[in-house]
């Protein structure tokens, strides 16, 4: 009986059907947690709560997608749902949970206390079938989770999860929930909304179908069956983040800047005051960290929040396969799917964002505007940019390139330059940037942290508005980007159609915005570009694209360090050494956004980014200078990657101290 399954199985998998085993008929049904409302009932300064722990099957892929098993807290007398329930409520509260065991296993449940700074981790045990009221004063404001781990602990061969962790193997994945505790005196902001990031792994179901086994969820759903969110032009935006597993996210919002409120680590919440906080477009969220961040759309259309790992926003993320209408190669599948490339390409860690303008007067030109009907103010400058590629560049996989057309005479379609051309706009002047598609496949080009119209946002089959969305480039054609840059600094253009490994064979470049009439002193100011070149699965990290350290040449006195981080999964640790020792630097700003003065201070000079960061600092090189400065890079790969087994690789530049 088992081979007629397998080829059953096989079939199913060619057909493009999704494959789902039939689940257990008795369980119940789950639906998503949206987090809009708190679970239990107040009286007086006490929140009484009651869950079950059971079984349910749930459908993260929308009603007719997958269904998936997993342990879950269950509100008793309400319907299941994935993740587990919100608890809230103001500080000084008294929280009062009843916990019912109703599984086969026994279960360590933690989070459930008070997070008062040196109190420490609690947890609770419950053997089968087993009732225990944990009561406990919630007196800190902040953002918090409780989970809970089976025992015995079932863990990943390649990625274990330490046994007090939340988010483990098999049905622990979405067994947490969120934990909110209000200012004193307060109620929750209007509007506010919580996204708690899970994941699912079963090496042994059927559906783990490729790598990673790891399958990303936003409240319990996958792209692109997570929540749109909806929004009018001029709110304010307030999200709780709380990142329940363990690996970091870069999370970046399109189109916008959004200010980091708070941070922490799930033990302890930081409340940022005014001086501290971060404006930034990526924020890389640590595992089991969570935070608050608050944001303003200030223009309509379609807008994306994901997570900026390619593993955790691809295709690799969906449960059941995804095969392409025409079928064919993978080239010819990349080709038709990418005509809706945002639902078609990606999955996983990723939010909709929807913005309407605000009635009156300018609305309609706001609508079209974000819809691709009204290109803007007429550009006073124009540039051209040729996406490349030749074959066999990376053993058997294609090199691609961004090369910046300087003159009349168009790059060869086969030119290479690794990182892709430099380009330089200026503070407030309206430019054009044609981009011509010489690939073999469709193409789509993200600005990364630049203020722009949806329409060109560069998201395929999504930047637009409502059902207005603009398609990626075509094979041979062309497309005009319209763009007025807000802010002079540090930014990324990239490409938004990771289908293959196009990202880690060139398709990404820096992005300078100069002040008008200022421009840089290219001997004082520098840009730096990270990222992975070759095969995502083989490829290592390149400096402004040299992987073998190529020299770095400054001249005594001060210089500014323009660092961008565009690799694909990894994350790098960045130092500025004299011998072996971290000199210090002095923060200039982040993802493009000078920062207030209060916050470019001197600090040790080292700093750990990921994908869609970028940040600027200030060196100084001493006149007397005989010392052996370099530039220190780090790669940490991903937890899954088997390159993580061996010594993390380091990568040094040196700096030659050279008069002028």
């Amino acid at each position: 009986m088992i081979r007629p399954f397998l080829i059953a199985l096989a079939a199913l998998a060619l057909s493009g059907r999704p494959i789902t085993p039939p689940l257990r008929a008795a369980l119940p049904l789950a639906q998503l947690e949206d987090y809009r409302r708190p679970a239990g009932t107040r009286v007086a300064d006490t929140l009484n709560a009651s869950f079950s722990i059971r079984e349910v099957r749930w459908r993260p892929e929308g009603a007719s997608g997958a269904e998936l098993s997993a342990f879950a807290f269950v509100e008793d007398g309400k319907l299941g749902k994935v993740p587990g329930p919100l608890l809230r409520a103001p500080a000084g509260t008294t929280m009062r949970v009843t916990l019912h065991n109703t599984l086969g296993v026994q279960l360590i449940v933690f989070g459930l206390h008070d997070r008062a700074a040196g109190r420490g981790m609690d947890s609770v045990t419950l053997a089968p079938g087993a009732h225990v009221t944990v009561a406990f004063l919630a007196s800190t404001a902040g953002t918090y989770y409780y989970w809970a781990r089976v025992r015995p602990t079932v863990q990943h061969p390649t990625a274990p999860v330490p046994d007090d962790w939340p988010s483990g193997e098999k049905g622990e994945g979405p067994l947490v929930g969120a934990l909110v505790v209000d200012a004193a005196g307060t109620v929750p902001p209007r509007g506010e909304r919580i996204l708690l990031i899970s994941r699912w792994l079963d090496d042994d179901d059927a559906r783990v179908h490729h790598d990673p086994a790891f399958r990303m969820m936003i409240n319990g759903a996958s792209w692109p069956h997570t929540e749109r969110l909806g929004y009018t032009v001029g709110d304010t935006v307030r999200w709780r983040i709380i990142n329940a597993n363990a690996a970091a996210h870069p999370l970046h919002l399109h189109g916008f800047y959004f200010t980091v409120t708070a941070r922490g680590d799930g033990q302890l919440d930081t409340l940022y005051a005014d001086g501290q906080q971060r404006r930034v477009v990526t924020e890389l969220l640590p595992l089991n960290g969570t935070m608050a961040m608050t944001w303003v759309p200030e223009r309509p259309g379609n807008w994306l929040f994901h997570c900026h790992l390619v593993r955790h926003m691809a295709l690799v993320q969906s449960i059941a396969p995804r095969i392409a209408p025409r079928g064919g190669s993978d080239e010819s599948a990349h080709t038709a799917s990418s005509v809706h490339h945002a639902e078609e390409n990606m999955a996983g860690l990723v939010m909709g964002v929807q913005v309407t303008p605000r009635a009156g007067a300018t609305a309609a030109r706001a609508l079209a505007l974000a819809s691709g009907r009204n290109p803007g103010a007429p550009a006073v400058r124009s540039l051209r940019v040729v996406a490349t590629q030749r074959a066999n560049v990376f053993g058997s996989s294609p090199g691609h390139s961004f090369v910046w057309q300087r003159g009349s005479v168009a790059p060869a379609r086969d030119s290479m330059q690794f990182p892709g051309s430099t380009l330089v706009l200026h503070r407030g002047e309206p430019t054009a940037i044609t981009v011509v598609n010489g690939l073999s496949s469709p193409l789509a080009v993200h600005w990364h942290g630049m203020e722009i119209e949806s329409w060109f946002d560069g998201v395929g089959g999504w930047s637009g508005a409502g059902r207005s969305v603009r398609p990626p480039i075509a094979p041979g054609d062309s497309f005009v980007v319209r763009l007025t840059a807000a802010r002079a600094g540090t930014f990324i253009y990239h490409t938004h159609d990771e289908a293959g490994s196009e990202l880690s064979t060139g398709l990404y470049g820096a992005l300078i915005v100069e002040e008008p009439n200022a421009p840089r002193d290219t001997t004082r100011d520098h840009v730096i570009v990270m990222g992975i070149l070759g095969h995502a699965a083989t490829g290592s990290l390149a400096i402004n694209g040299r992987t073998d350290g190529a020299p770095l040449t400054l001249s005594p006195g001060t210089h500014r360090l323009r660092f961008v981080s565009i690799p694909v999964d990894e994350q790098i640790r960045v130092a500025f050494l004299r011998d072996s020792t971290v000199q210090r630097w002095r923060s200039l700003a982040t993802d493009g956004a000078e920062l207030p003065a209060a916050q470019q201070v001197q600090s040790a000079a080292r700093r750990t980014v990921s994908a869609g960061q970028t940040f600027d600092v200030e060196v100084m090189i001493p006149a007397d200078a005989p010392a052996n400065y370099a530039l220190r890079f780090t790669t940490v790969w991903y937890p899954t990657d088997v390159r993580g087994a061996q010594p993390a690789p380091v990568l040094r530049v040196p700096i030659v101290v050279r008069e002028p």
